[in-house]
């Protein structure tokens, strides 16, 4: 007898070159639950089904179906954030957590807001568009400014930070490729 739940987490950490370790470290579960939720015998809890869809930036129904999943909406709600500086830096992680290669993190910078930035691997480069207002970005401690419209593009793996100098709110989007 086939596991709709089991068949589907298989088939899905396949597509996303995931071991049972990564994705259950993502779905914040021990590993052995993740190998038993892929046993065909398993009957896990729906909060268990839940996380891993949402580590693997899916459904709960596109976990189940029998077919490969094409697109995934997810919901604003379900986007991991993370703010810093006292609250006047927010970072929404727009990518699905599953992409392992690509970041994509929508940005809110309040006035006078200064951030360090995450370092990220040897041979990843970063693509950060202002949208609205104008950003202040130091790479290696040399400033740059960037006004809306405008972007910048820095190996990701350097030291850099973000900040805001001005009295109104910056709205960005940060897009780093890791090699």
């Amino acid at each position: 007898m086939s596991n709709p739940i089991s068949e589907g987490i298989k088939r899905l950490r396949s597509q996303h070159k995931l071991t049972q370790t990564k994705l259950a470290e993502m779905a914040e579960i021990p590993r052995a639950t993740l190998a038993n939720m892929e046993s065909d015998l398993s009957n896990p809890s729906i909060t268990l089904v839940v996380k891993v869809a949402q580590a693997l930036g899916v459904s709960v129904d596109d976990l189940i179906s029998r077919q490969s999943v094409h697109v995934t909406e997810v919901a604003r709600r379900d986007m991991p954030v993370i703010q810093l500086d006292d609250g006047r830096f927010s970072s929404t992680r727009a990518s699905p957590i599953s992409t392992q290669k690509l970041l994509i993190n929508d940005i809110i910078m309040k006035p006078s807001c200064y951030s360090k930035g995450v370092p990220h691997p040897e041979g990843s480069h970063e693509l950060f568009l202002c949208l609205e207002g104008t950003a202040y970005v130091e790479v290696q401690s040399e400033g740059y400014t960037v006004e809306a419209g405008n972007l910048i593009y820095f190996h990701g793996h350097l030291p850099h930070c973000y900040g805001n100098k001005s009295t109104e709110s910056v709205h960005a989007v940060a897009v780093v490729f890791m090699a």
